[in-house]
């Protein structure tokens, strides 16, 4: 009687929108970053296989942990931050209105999820006793107090227009009443800023630029501790991606379970070149400029856009 539901539990977890599926599908994502990139540099760009390729280098590798570290916190970051964005692509709507481990307010806490993995980059610097680490983490850590705020508060203002704090909510009212992109094209644009410095791809790159600070928290990881960082870019690139999607491209839903997964994919294929466009075209910021467009221009728009929805002038 409780064997077929807990298979496709099992199924979910494990292969979709579960583990296989986010680290297949993840990497290709990421290889498609890099490709955009190499393509606009005038480059000729990595093969397909070159994410999973240097996961596998890395877990074959010898695991070096540096004497001065807190070996606890060293070891426990990437850990950490994995299973948070693991379980965080279990409450995203892979089969169109509706995730894997969804419940009422489930919104709510896909967001604090996405959070964790900041936390454990900047707990894993301070834990590694390097210079460059603890450096990385200061402006990791920076960079978070900047850009929760606009990300909160666009989603905040998604989450009153389509009157639920659930992923299911949010994407039906779109389903019903047209795409929040539209609807919300400010909080939209406020966004995607906020979500590119959330990946920490440029401008927003400053925590690990290796030009200064060699790769700033990640320094003085090696091994299987940083193919599990490695993972974690390539779930949160996934995450991030169809976060996106779900906030402000809930539309269409055709009501079939297999075309509304195809199209969800398709979204986060969309997102995900917009980011690594702006990874490509702009140059790097320096720690102090990072907080203005932040603050002063992503926070303002979904700031004006949250007005909007609590004047009722958003239909």
């Amino acid at each position: 009687m409780y064997i077929i539901p807990l298979l496709i539990a099992l199924a979910e977890i494990l292969v979709y929108p579960g583990l296989i599926f986010s680290v297949v599908f993840g990497g290709i994502i990421v290889w498609m970053y890099r490709e955009v990139r190499a393509r606009l540099e005038g480059r000729r760009g990595p093969p397909w296989y070159q994410t999973y390729a240097d996961v596998f280098k890395l877990l074959i590798k010898e695991t070096i942990i540096p004497w001065r570290a807190w070996k606890i916190g060293f070891v426990a970051a990437p850990m950490i931050s994995l299973a948070a964005l693991f379980s965080a692509i279990l409450l995203l709507p892979f089969f169109g209105k509706e995730s894997a481990l969804g419940f009422l307010g489930d919104a709510i806490v896909l967001l604090y999820l996405l959070t964790v993995p900041t936390f454990a980059i900047i707990f894993g610097g301070m834990s590694s006793g390097s210079p460059y680490g603890i450096v990385g983490s200061g402006r990791e850590a920076s960079l978070l107090v900047w850009y929760e705020l606009p990300l909160w508060l666009s989603a905040a203002t998604v989450f009153a227009l389509a009157n639920s704090i659930s992923v299911s909510g949010v994407v039906e009212e779109q389903a019903l009443h047209g795409p929040f992109a539209i609807r919300l094209p400010l909080a939209f644009i406020a966004f995607l800023i906020a979500a590119q410095a959330k990946l920490a791809k440029r401008p927003f790159d400053i925590p690990h630029a290796e030009t200064e600070i060699v790769a700033g928290p990640y320094t003085e990881y090696s091994g299987s501790l940083r193919a599990l960082f490695e993972l974690s870019e390539v779930f949160k690139w996934l995450a991030v991606s169809a976060l996106a999607a779900t906030l402000f491209l809930g539309w269409p839903l055709i009501g079939n379970i297999v075309a509304d997964a195809l199209i969800f994919i398709g979204k986060i294929v969309l997102f995900a070149l917009i980011f690594a466009f702006i990874d490509v075209i702009n140059p790097r910021l320096r720690i102090e400029q990072a907080g203005w467009p932040l603050w002063k221009i992503a926070a303002a728009l979904a700031l004006i856009d949250a007005i909007r929805v609590c004047a009722g002038l958003v239909f």
